[in-house]
């Protein structure tokens, strides 16, 4: 009897020893999935942009434009009317028939980055 009491003893103290070495290892895991847990919730909701955030505008006509004012017409009929600032090149650059891809910057008026000819499988979208 004192020897399957003391095996018994051996068993034990041993299990006792790695608990806590264990317990620190699945803490340690779930610390770790929860950090990823976060990060991943984190990076999906994309920030407020800030004034000045460049968007752009593809293959668009311009219908309108004066000094102050541009309106851009895509291929679905849908009407973009922007107040310029001062970064806006002549009207005279733009054509009546082109089909162009506006880079624009916002603010309290829209400001001009470039423009480029749209590419010919656009056009057709």
């Amino acid at each position: 009897m004192r020897r399957a009491k003391m095996q018994e003893g051996c068993i034990g103290g041993a299990l006792r020893g790695r608990f806590p070495i264990m317990k620190k290892i699945a803490i340690f895991a779930a610390a770790f999935a929860l950090i990823l847990l976060l990060t991943k919730i984190a990076n999906q909701i994309p920030p407020d942009p800030p004034p000045g955030t460049a968007f752009s505008l593809k293959a668009q006509h311009v219908v309108q434009c004066s000094q102050d004012e541009i309106t851009l017409v895509d291929g679905h009929q849908t009407a973009t009317h922007l107040v310029k600032d001062e970064s806006w090149p002549e009207c005279s650059v733009f054509q009546k028939d082109d089909v162009l891809d506006f880079y624009l910057s916002r603010g309290a008026k829209t400001h001009f980055l470039s423009f480029e000819k749209t590419v010919w499988w656009r056009k057709a979208m």
